[in-house]
């Protein structure tokens, strides 16, 4: 699953809001480097979802609709891109006749729980990091911790490239 551009910019789009308080959605745009057009959408499915609440006129702006510890970081990536779902076989209703006889199903459906559970994690520990800091860093370091990984059928551990972040680049 990929997190598309418009989830990656609501996130930050919230962030920034909680981080300053009511503010302009230009602003938000300028700072973050996010077109205003296509910032305004975000803002809008944000508001539908009762995330942000908005305001025309002098006095106006973005502001967050609840306390940021009740917003979590799978509430705003769902209001932007729907239902997270890593398959059609995982959608409610499902989209797959073959899940009592799938042998994948179950470690799909195991994986989209944990990745809905990682997600779950409130966006006050988002704004509580420094600007450049990881919310992952420590308090959820472990739940990303890679474990090691199966044999392959020759017998060999798989390779996995992580990001190097001293380097810049992929290892």
């Amino acid at each position: 699953m990929l997190v598309t551009r418009e989830a990656d910019y609501a996130i930050r789009c919230v962030v920034e809001v909680a981080r300053i308080g009511r503010t302009s959605a230009a602003q938000v745009a300028r700072v973050q480097g996010i077109s205003p057009t296509f910032l305004g959408k975000i803002v809008q499915s944000l508001a539908k979802a009762g995330i942000l609440a908005t305001r025309r006129g002098v006095g106006g702006g973005i502001a967050l609709a609840k306390p940021v510890e009740s917003i979590t970081l799978l509430d705003v990536i769902e209001a932007v891109a729907g239902p997270l779902c890593i398959n059609e076989c995982l959608q409610t209703p499902a989209q797959c006749d073959h899940i009592e006889s799938c042998p994948a199903y179950p470690y799909l459906s195991e994986a989209q729980a944990k990745l809905r559970e990682t997600l779950d994690v409130s966006l006050a520990l988002l704004v509580a990091e420094p600007r450049g800091g990881s919310a992952l860093e420590g308090t959820l370091g472990s739940v990303f911790a890679p474990e090691p990984l199966p044999p392959n059928r020759n017998g060999e551990r798989a390779r996995v490239r992580t990001a190097d972040p001293a380097a810049g680049r992929d290892s």
